[in-house]
């Protein structure tokens, strides 16, 4: 990556929601009544967290995504103005936003989460084209809306085909492993979770990675992306395109308070230092097993401008 790439902003895009938080001593049972221990709401969806994290580190950074002009949504359009999160190129719709339910237990230090989206809107391929990519330097996607986010990474390569610039692509890959498998090809990184894992009958990170990877390669992509996996309290590990395979231990937290965006703070920690700071890759994944830890000491992000990358 040039100088000049590495000092241009990153783009995330996804989705952003409301995320009703309740606290509670231990999980309810069902069919009960009982008082919570606290709750607030906050801006949430994994990449609007992203982009929270990112600037809270000192990153450029915009959010692209379907906003919402109902007045429910006016107080997350506040929080991203508030955070000089650019949200300039995002179309609006009149429907109301999706929503989140989120239990945090004390005693486990779990959290649950129900969402609910009321088939909402989201962006297109003719809404991305308008945007300027000579801004960025990065772009992160959710694996999320196949047909149009392929669309969106196939002109990202070849606007760096064309401009002979270098945009990296990263991927946030949560969900539906067959149907999300195709973004992987033509990213640079893939960030590839824990509980896809689960479901996929991946028992160790290890295994994870490499099965991951012969899927990929089954598939006849060019180049393979490097493939990261955190492993919660395991720390993270890593695949490089040549096979290098790298394990970084976990950071161990105070105390645990608030495991809610974890996952979103991994990966922004991640961006951070290999965009911003041009760190290899296991210094890179290591910062982010960092971060990640530091955002559970607390409830929300701003406390994980802290850190420091020396």
């Amino acid at each position: 990556m040039s100088e000049e790439t590495l000092d241009k902003s990153v783009l995330c895009v996804g989705c952003t929601v409301i995320d009703f938080v309740t606290i509670t001593g231990s999980y309810p049972k069902e069919d009960t009544d009982r008082r919570c221990l606290d709750g607030f709401w906050q801006r949430g969806g994994n990449a609007s967290n992203v982009c929270t994290v990112l600037g809270v580190l000192g990153s450029k950074v915009d959010f692209f995504g379907m906003l919402s002009t109902s007045d429910a949504f006016r107080v997350l359009l506040e929080d991203l103005q508030r955070r000089n999160i650019g949200t300039s190129h995002c179309p609006h719709t009149d429907k109301d936003p999706p929503f989140s339910s989120v239990i945090l237990a004390q005693d486990t230090g779990t959290r649950t989460i129900i969402h609910c989206n009321k088939n909402y809107p989201q962006v297109t391929w003719e809404d991305f084209k308008k945007i300027d990519l000579l801004r960025y330097g990065w772009v992160h996607f959710e694996a999320r809306n196949v047909a149009e986010t392929s669309r969106m990474m196939a002109s990202i390569v070849e606007h760096n085909r064309v401009s002979g610039e270098r945009i990296i692509i990263s991927l946030d890959f949560e969900t539906l492993y067959e149907q999300n498998l195709q973004l992987c090809y033509p990213c640079d990184f893939v960030v590839f979770s824990k509980e896809l894992a689960s479901q996929r009958g991946w028992k160790s990170p290890r295994e994870t990675c490499e099965s991951l990877a012969a899927d990929l390669s089954l598939q006849g992509t060019r180049t393979p992306p490097v493939i990261i996996c955190p492993w919660g309290s395991a720390g993270a590990v890593c695949l490089d395109a040549s096979g290098n395979y790298y394990e970084l231990p976990p950071y161990k937290p105070q105390q645990v308070v608030d495991t809610l965006g974890a996952g979103d703070s991994f990966m922004a920690g991640f961006i951070y230092a290999a965009h911003k700071h041009k760190r290899d890759l296991a210094e890179a994944v290591d910062f982010a097993n960092r971060v990640a830890s530091h955002k559970i000491t607390e409830f929300g992000y701003d406390h994980i401008g802290e850190l420091s990358l020396t």
